[in-house]
């Protein structure tokens, strides 16, 4: 198994133990230790530029994933939050101990809701049955926007007075909601008789919904069994899967659609990391965790049918994102989006078992996440 990234214990901070770690990495990472990035790459990705925002990135290491996807990978986060990839470290360690994530991908596509406005519910409804009769050519004027994204389907419902349609399209590498307005406007413009026409009308747009799922749905798995838990996490699978119904319990009197432990953590410091649109983070931690006691082995899924990810565009191929693409090595954005749900189930189960061990607080003393700040 593909050891773990070097550690100093007396200053894990020093420049030769970052310049260590780099190494360790296999990667040419200059700008991620520190050379300047050309403002000229910022270019469509920020107005009113005065330079770049610094936020400390580090690695965890090994992923092991089987499935969909099957290889050994270095992830990085970006993040301010301390003990957080020490915590995904230890929970990585030993699920690639106990044989590695089964990684699965169950759909792929990204949906638009645009909505229409009529003078009444029998003009919408007039609207909507001109829609069926050439959904064929709606279906190919859309299609004809774009050189890389698939329509996959065009729907419409009723909202009142007002027609709702769903165009989904599988954008292949790219996150590609652009790819997805443009061939919306395109639609909406051959529709007649409209009165307001918005093409995110019924806006899910970085919200957490379970009425229709966007992005890839991806399922990881793990079993870790009753030995490697007591020795490396210090709890059984039976007190993890109390834990577990006790925050089912919790979940259900908040109302969340969040039923993972802190999957929002990990998530936003990998899409930071990686040039992701942060704001995704909203409708991508809407998931659901299982940990179950199998005769004392753990069993754990992370189900995620909402999870945004991208290889090319927006900034996912500029500056740090680059190299730290480059460093994870996936060769499409479902192997991505199958290392973000492999890593953060790691993370949830370590999480999990320091609530039982005691030891979130102490990790946070110890790492200095709790100490007061340096005085001048």
């Amino acid at each position: 198994m593909s050891s773990s990234p070097p550690r100093d214990p007396e200053n894990d901070h020093a420049p030769a133990i970052l310049e260590a770690r780099r190494r360790f990495t296999g990667k040419e990472l200059p700008h991620v230790a520190g050379k300047p990035c050309p403002p000229e790459e910022a270019r469509g990705s920020v107005e009113g530029m005065i330079g770049y925002a610094q936020v400390p990135l580090g690695v965890a290491s090994p992923l092991v994933l089987r499935g969909d996807f099957e290889g050994t990978y270095t992830v990085p986060f970006a993040t301010t939050e301390g003990t957080m990839i020490a915590s995904y470290q230890r929970g990585l360690r030993v699920t690639a101990d106990a044989g590695g994530i089964s990684v699965h991908v169950l759909r792929d596509g990204l949906g638009n809701w645009p909505t229409l406005a009529f003078a009444s519910v029998a003009e919408a409804l007039a609207a909507a049955r001109w829609v069926e009769e050439n959904k064929a050519e709606l279906v190919s004027t859309a299609q004809a926007t774009t050189r890389t994204g698939r329509v996959t389907s065009l729907e419409w419902e009723l909202l009142g007075r007002r027609l709702v349609l769903y165009l989904e399209m599988h954008t292949g590498d790219a996150h590609g909601i652009n790819m997805l307005t443009k061939a919306t406007d395109a639609v909406v413009a051959r529709i007649p008789g409209k009165g307001q026409a918005l093409v995110h009308g019924k806006d899910v747009e970085k919200r957490a919904t379970t009425h229709r799922w966007r992005g890839k749905w991806v399922v990881a798995e793990a079993v870790i069994p009753a030995a490697l838990l007591a020795e490396r996490l210090r709890t059984t699978a039976a007190e993890m899967a109390e834990l577990w119904a006790t925050y089912q319990l919790g979940f259900a009197r908040l109302g969340t659609h969040n039923h993972a432990i802190q999957v929002a953590n990990g998530l936003s410091a990998l899409y930071i990391a990686t040039g992701q649109d942060v704001a995704y983070v909203a409708e991508s931690v809407t998931a659901t965790l299982s940990l179950e006691d199998r005769a004392g082995d753990l069993y754990a899924t992370l189900d995620m049918p909402n999870l945004h990810a991208a290889v090319v565009g927006g900034g996912t191929q500029k500056g740090t994102a680059r190299e730290c693409q480059a460093l994870i090595g996936a060769k499409s954005a479902r192997e991505l989006a199958c290392v973000f749900a492999g890593a953060l189930l790691a993370g949830d189960v370590n999480l999990a078992a320091s609530f039982l061990g005691g030891g979130f607080v102490a990790s946070h003393e110890r790492l200095g996440r709790n100490r007061p700040p340096a005085g001048p």
